[in-house]
C-alpha cells in the first residue's frame, strides 16, 4: 500500500510525518501473531509512533462469504524503531501483534496503519 511522507517547517525546526497502511504477515511465533517491518525515511531522532490494527471482513481474499471473519482481534505488543537498518539509508519500524485469544491461530488478514512523527535529519 502507499506510504505518505510530509515535511513541516517552522523556522529552523523541520518535522517529518510518515504514515501508511500495510498487510501484516504471520510472525515467527505462529498464526496467532502478526508482524510488519515498515521501511521509512530516516528520522533525526526516535519518532513518536502510533499504530492501529484491524482485520477485514474475510479470512481470505477469495470472495467466499463462508470465510467471514468471526471477530478475531489482534493487539500490538511491541513496536521497535531501528534507525538506518535498511542499507544505511532508511529506518525500520518493526510492529508485532498477537491474537487476544492467547495462542489461538487465526487465518484472518490483519492490517496495520502506522503514523510516525519526528525530527527530520
Amino acid at each position: 500500500m502507499n506510504q505518505r511522507v510530509m515535511t513541516l517547517t517552522d523556522g529552523e525546526q523541520i518535522t517529518q510525518i510518515v504514515s501508511g497502511t500495510e498487510l501484516m504477515t504471520p510472525g515467527e511465533g505462529g498464526d496467532h501473531t502478526r508482524l510488519l517491518w515498515a521501511t521509512v525515511p530516516p528520522f533525526g531522532s526516535t519518532p513518536d509512533i502510533t499504530v492501529t490494527l484491524y482485520s477485514d471482513d474475510h479470512k481470505e481474499d477469495d470472495g467466499d462469504p463462508t470465510n467471514d471473519n468471526a471477530g478475531t482481534t489482534f493487539v500490538p505488543w511491541a513496536i521497535q524503531y531501528r534507525p538506518l537498518e535498511v542499507g544505511g539509508h532508511s529506518d525500520l519500524i518493526a510492529i508485532s501483534s498477537t491474537n487476544t485469544q492467547v495462542g489461538e491461530p487465526s487465518p484472518v488478514r490483519v492490517f496495520c496503519s502506522y503514523l510516525a512523527i519526528g525530527d527530520k535529519p
